[in-house]
């Protein structure tokens, strides 16, 4: 008798940018074009806008449309191997690898945030401050600047928490977050949308929101590992 495999669950928004992906490569819609309004494709593919929201911003991760506010959204030039150059260099060298990072930081950073918003103090808050405004100045320059940023922000929130232990658990995994932040800014449009992600973080700290500060960092921190896991489906 066969092995019997768990089932793969697949959220909505990912069979639809599965599916979209699919008729891009098949050129339903040629490199350049724009592709239906949103609401048409809410209707023909039988989901909510969110959802659909959710699919494209997906594929404008991994560089197959490009969203751009008030006007639509356009077919990219395909980026070929995207999941090759992720995959080539350092410890991180297969899903599993990035997934157990991921994971890590899941468990640890989430509660790191919760407590930075219950506990920091107001000098705490402009040294947030200033590495927001750090990595917004270092966004569209050298990328090796603009990750030290990325993880310098996250270790001031684990400062936040006012846990001594908290930041040096980061501490001691520090090559494998530059490594894991390396990755994800391989991927088209993850570095802007990460800023975009800290500046709320930063808001839930600032407005002292525990619960906020958890599902922002979460949300962050998934973003990466949904648009990883989507390029290797559709590879």
């Amino acid at each position: 008798m066969h092995e019997l495999k768990a089932v793969e669950r697949v959220t909505l928004s990912e069979q639809v940018a599965i599916q979209l992906a699919a008729m891009i490569d098949a050129q339903r819609w040629k490199i350049g074009e724009k592709l239906p309004p949103e609401t048409e494709l809410c209707v023909a593919l039988n989901v909510g806008r969110s959802t659909l929201r959710e699919a494209l911003k997906s594929l404008a991760f991994i560089g197959k449309v490009r969203m751009r506010a008030g006007d639509g959204t356009y077919v990219l030039e395909p980026s070929g191997g995207l999941l090759d150059r992720i995959l080539a260099k350092g410890l991180l060298k297969t899903e599993k690898d990035l997934a157990d990072v991921c994971e890590t930081r899941l468990i640890l950073e989430t509660e790191v945030a919760a407590l930075a918003a219950e506990r920091a103090a107001a000098e705490d808050l402009s040294v947030l401050e200033a590495l927001i405004a750090k990595g917004a100045a270092r966004l569209n320059g050298d990328r090796n600047l603009y990750i030290e940023a990325d993880l310098d922000f996250h270790i001031a929130v684990a400062n936040c928490s006012k846990n001594k232990l908290l930041p040096r658990l980061l501490l001691d995994i520090r090559g494998l977050l530059v490594e894991w932040i390396t990755k994800s800014q391989e991927l088209p449009g993850l570095r802007e949308n990460a800023h975009e992600q800290h500046k709320r973080i930063l808001q839930s700290i600032l407005d002292h929101d525990p619960e906020a500060a958890r599902e922002e960092m979460q949300a962050h921190l998934r973003t990466f590992q949904r648009a990883y896991t989507l390029l290797g489906k559709i590879s």
